[in-house]
């Protein structure tokens, strides 16, 4: 068929041969130019063989304009894209065209000249509709390439995201009354925040929080390079023991200059905080790099910053980081967060979400209570703000508590929310 002809379509109450003829003496009103060639099909072959629909533009010319014949092949005119007039014996052939794309509805009685250029007009445009068409049909194609692309990316995000929650302690070691509660909250699959707790050996515990700046998975990869990277013991000289614990601030030095080396240039820095607690005389050993300070909140209701000195890690090679000795008691509990608490709770009457110590208000909260049941209120405190469900940075908070009576030691799951 050719693709510039002028598809007549005609339905089985009608004769072809007389459709045609009709059809040509319309034709000749074609107002400039040659007037394209004209093929007649009736309806039930198109219906049939939708790919004779290769013509520029259709003519419908049917009896009934409610029969099924017809919308079966206004549906593969629609499919096709092809533009098309309707010419009806009965006066519904109208109201069928409002509903139908493409589709032009040419009312009873008009002339054939008016006809003639309904026609010509719907033919003119065929090579703008296919040109259009092509584009669309492109467009698709890209889609799907797109949507599989996107898929593809979803995956690997989910086994990211799976990867790194591995690298999390699967437990947290409870001893002598001291134990541990965390939320871990990345803001999108993956989180530029990770911590760790784990026993150093018979008396301490080392617990770890750090937050690589920045979001998404090249913070989330810098993440699990500083967890397996910090060195928290070494050989000991004396060779009665098989190794000496490195001081908080020492630690941070060794990790500070490890990301300097490696970063060959390009700066890639972190925050964080690391601390050890003697678990007999309940002394904490406390640095930080850059980090929130860590907040104590004592069991007689003070609350004390701890703010020992030190930079960010991975910009200058030669930072110092001081290690401060804290005494606890039975009661107290020492949070370590990260920063990203700082635009979690809005302050009132705030339309935008900006930085603010209102996280300092809501922390008080976890000074009452059973551990577990406190961070789960807060949780539930965060879930209750405004924008909750687009959370703006990775939340990270870790609380150290230490029970009235001293307990027994076990370890417990990790559950980070």
């Amino acid at each position: 068929m050719q693709s510039n002809a002028l598809l007549l379509i005609v339905d089985s109450d009608k004769a072809l041969d007389e459709a045609a003829a009709e059809a040509t003496r319309v034709l000749e009103h074609w107002p400039t130019g040659e007037r394209p060639p004209l093929i007649a099909e009736y309806a039930a072959a198109i219906i049939a063989n939708p790919a004779k629909l290769r013509g520029a533009a259709a003519w419908l010319m049917f009896r009934d304009a409610r029969g099924i014949e017809l919308f079966e092949v206004m549906g593969r005119i629609e499919d096709r894209r092809v533009p098309a007039m309707l010419s009806c014996d009965d006066d519904a052939g109208e109201d069928v065209a409002i509903h139908q794309e493409g589709v032009v509805a040419c009312p009873s009685g008009v002339d054939r000249a008016t006809q003639c250029v309904m026609l010509q007009t719907l033919w003119s445009q065929s090579a703008v509709m296919k040109a259009l068409q092509a584009e669309v049909d492109m467009l698709n194609a890209h889609r799907g390439g797109l949507a599989d692309r996107i898929s593809q990316i979803d995956e690997e995000l989910r086994l990211a995201a799976q990867l790194q929650r591995e690298f999390l302690p699967t437990t947290l070691p409870r001893v002598n009354g001291i134990h541990f509660e965390v939320m871990w909250r990345p803001a999108g699959y993956v989180s530029g925040d990770i911590y760790d707790v784990a026993r150093l050996d018979e008396r301490h515990i080392g617990f770890f929080v750090a937050d690589a700046v920045g979001h998404g998975v090249p913070a989330a990869l810098m993440t699990m390079y500083i967890k397996r990277a910090l060195r928290t013991k070494r050989p000991s000289p004396d060779a009665s023991d098989r190794y000496q614990l490195y001081e908080p601030g020492e630690a941070l030095e060794r990790l500070n200059r490890d990301m300097v080396e490696r970063q060959a240039g390009k700066v890639r820095f972190a925050t964080a905080c690391y601390g050890i607690v003697d678990t007999r005389d309940l002394t904490v050993q406390i640095a930080r790099a850059g980090h929130p300070f860590p907040m104590l909140l004592r069991a007689d209701g003070e609350t004390q910053m701890l703010e020992p000195e030190g930079g960010l890690l991975g910009v200058f090679p030669n930072e110092v980081f001081h290690t401060d000795i804290v005494q606890l008691h039975r009661g107290d509990r020492l949070l370590i967060y990260s920063d990203g608490f700082e635009m979690a709770f809005p302050e009132t009457g705030e339309e935008k979400r900006i930085a603010n110590e209102q996280y300092a208000t809501e922390f008080e909260a976890l000074r009452e209570g059973e551990l577990h049941e406190a961070l789960t209120k807060l949780e539930q405190r965060v879930d209750l703000q405004a924008g909750s469900l687009n959370q703006r940075d990775d939340l990270t908070v870790m609380c150290m508590g230490i029970d009235v009576e001293a307990g027994e030691e076990t370890d417990v799951v990790a559950e980070a929310a």
